[in-house]
């Protein structure tokens, strides 16, 4: 078996561990041409694909769980949205995007890295919102959806009589919303959410995929999911204003449960991560004026 079969051409590869990180779910077309959306299913389970006659692999984004086996896929064209390009082609880029050069988390970085054996991969095209690729029977459409990171892409997939969403780290987890990265937007990760919901409204999509979750099917469910998955932004910022009711330092929300419950291995890292969503937060927060101050 490939994979689970999702519609007549199409079939979701779980990554290892249940697609968690450092891995993902991978979804495959197999059609007159060979489509693989992203690479980090894990190399056992990418064994399962004949690797050269994949025509076309599409990375969702650049971090490092959806691209680390690109080079695996020797012959095929590797296509990014245009905004995570560069972070796909230079280690150095990627790490900058987690934080400054020479900062805790840029270091810390290697390890992540390590532990994948990470490499860069070539980009041969740079991807737009709305752009389309036709592989025989299945149609694609790619759509920009900005928030988890710069240039995070979900797209709409036509096999004949099905029509599917894969939503890539929109993933309806119950951890919800991940931007720890400098690039990340919590804003532009709301209105994305919102764009999809409309998407499978309009669309009338029956099943959704992701990167890091089971398949999800009805429409209704599908924009359910993803209301609640928003809505963890929402609880994140109650809590944290409630917080700020007698904390104003934001090393001090740090290990208070906002995003984790437990911090995993390497801790330090996951400190930094959620460090840098409380910080999103907070830069909302001061935005919509609901805040005056916090010290950092």
């Amino acid at each position: 078996m490939i994979g689970t079969k999702v519609s007549k051409h199409v079939f979701l590869i779980r990554g290892e561990n249940k697609g968690k990180y450092p891995f993902c779910n991978c979804l495959f077309i197999d059609d007159r041409l060979k489509c693989l959306i992203d690479s980090g299913a894990g190399a056992s389970q990418m064994m399962r694909l004949n690797m050269e006659g994949i025509d076309y692999l599409i990375n969702s984004h650049a971090h490092e769980d959806h691209t680390f086996l690109n080079a695996l896929l020797r012959n095929a064209r590797v296509c990014c949205h245009e905004n995570d390009a560069v972070a796909i082609e230079s280690t150095e880029e990627l790490k900058k995007r987690y934080g400054p050069p020479n900062s805790e988390i840029y270091n810390l970085m290697d390890y992540f890295l390590e532990v994948l054996n990470f490499k860069p991969s070539r980009v041969d095209l740079r991807l737009r919102g709305n752009d389309e690729f036709s592989f025989g029977n299945v149609r694609l459409k790619v759509i920009h959806t900005p928030g988890h990171s710069i240039g995070h892409c979900c797209f709409l997939i036509d096999d004949g009589d099905t029509r599917l969403i894969h939503l890539s780290d929109i993933d309806l987890t119950s951890f919800g919303p991940w931007y720890g990265c400098l690039d990340c937007d919590v804003d532009m990760f709301i209105d994305s959410i919102s764009k999809i919901i409309e998407i499978v409204e309009v669309m009338n999509i029956n099943i959704a995929t992701s990167s890091h979750n089971e398949v999800v099917t009805g429409k209704e469910e599908i924009k359910m999911r993803l209301k609640n998955y928003c809505n963890k932004i929402f609880d994140r910022e109650r809590e944290i204003l409630k917080l700020l009711t007698t904390e104003r330092s934001i090393d001090n929300l740090v290990g208070r449960g906002l995003i984790y419950s437990r911090f995993p291995e390497p801790k330090l890292a996951y400190m930094i991560f959620e460090k840098v969503m409380i910080e999103k937060h907070i830069e909302r927060l001061l935005r919509k004026g609901l805040i005056k101050s916090i010290r950092s």
